[in-house]
C-alpha cells in the first residue's frame, strides 16, 4: 500500500477542493436556469389567464348576440301569421 504522505493528502484534497468548485458552479448554472424556467412559468400562467377573460368576454358578446337572434327570429315569425 502507497505510503500517505503530506504531499499525496494535499494533492487529493486540492483535486477534491476542484471537483466541489466545478459543482458549485454546476449547481449555480442549474439554479439560474430554474429561476428563468419559474420566470417564463409565471409569465406563460399570467397570459393563459388573460385569454381566458378574453374567452370569457367573447362568450358573453356571443350569448348576447344569440338572444337578440332568437328574439328577432321570434318577432319576424309573429309578422308571418
Amino acid at each position: 500500500m502507497a505510503e500517505l504522505t503530506q504531499e499525496l493528502v494535499l494533492e487529493l484534497l486540492t483535486k477534491m477542493h476542484e471537483h466541489i468548485d466545478t459543482l458549485d458552479a454546476s449547481l449555480e448554472e442549474i439554479r439560474s436556469e430554474m429561476h428563468c424556467m419559474s420566470d417564463t412559468m409565471t409569465s406563460m400562467q399570467q397570459e393563459i389567464h388573460s385569454i381566458y377573460g378574453v374567452l370569457g368576454r367573447h362568450e358573453g358578446r356571443l350569448e348576447r348576440i344569440e338572444k337578440r337572434l332568437v328574439l328577432r327570429e321570434l318577432a319576424e315569425a309573429q309578422t308571418r301569421f
